[in-house]
């Protein structure tokens, strides 16, 4: 891939292990108000339930459907009422420690580091992030990823969410990127990075495990390792 001077990754599920981590807060939490003893719902079940709910208002979100606080507090109430519990304690309880331990985890995507040493010096490098400011923050300080980035782009403080173009092209200004053609959007949502940064001008990576790709387009890359994009960019 040649000509590429600025790389714009997505941060959770791309670079920061969000499902990794964001699972490890929701064993401890689960395990610390007694979710199997008091209502004999064992862990597997709540985190499947959470996951489900989690990801419809995640895209509720980015469509500006839902608020930031519908999110937040949203996820839980409805996981915990599909699950016949209904207590406001335990669901703000919930809430207010996931948020402030998950950031403080330190999982990434597997090459994660090793894709951040090969590129340091090579392009300019950004986040562009849906994700809400008070935790990207931490999270990229903690994980120890950002020294890499000169710039952060957060919806929030953006005022436009991905898949907008209109985040992807205050990024490009911003960062001093004059040609959108020259700019890489690396990340895993087909619809918010990949569709997003393409409308935008921009070229495309997904990032995608198993290679789910349902799109007939050919005008982006597919890979399933943070480490093939190397090869890529050589």
């Amino acid at each position: 891939m040649k000509n590429i001077t600025h790389i714009f990754f997505d941060l959770d599920h791309t670079l920061w292990d969000t499902d990794k981590n964001a699972k490890e807060s929701l064993q401890e939490i689960h395990q610390e108000i007694k979710i199997l003893e008091n209502f004999n719902v064992p862990f597997e079940l709540f985190h499947s339930t959470y996951q489900k709910h989690n990801d419809i208002l995640w895209k509720k979100y980015a469509k500006h459907e839902v608020s930031k606080s519908d999110v937040r507090i949203n996820r839980f109430k409805y996981s915990l009422e599909e699950l016949n519990i209904f207590d406001d304690t335990i669901n703000e309880f919930f809430a207010s420690h996931f948020v402030s331990r998950t950031p403080l985890k330190k999982n990434l995507i597997e090459g994660a580091i090793e894709l951040m040493d090969y590129v340091k010096d090579r392009y300019t490098l950004s986040i562009i992030t849906n994700g809400f400011k008070e935790v990207q923050y931490i999270k990229m300080e903690e994980s120890g990823l950002r020294k890499y980035f000169k710039h952060i782009f957060i919806s929030e403080e953006v005022g436009h969410n991905k898949p907008s173009p209109d985040i992807f092209k205050h990024a490009m200004h911003i960062s001093g990127a004059s040609v959108a053609e020259n700019c890489l959007m690396i990340g895993d949502s087909l619809e918010a990075d990949i569709h997003g940064s393409i409308n935008a001008g921009m070229r495309a990576v997904h990032l995608s495990p198993e290679y789910k790709n349902d799109s007939t387009e050919n005008n982006f890359i597919t890979v399933n390792s943070l480490a093939e994009i190397k090869t890529i960019l050589k």
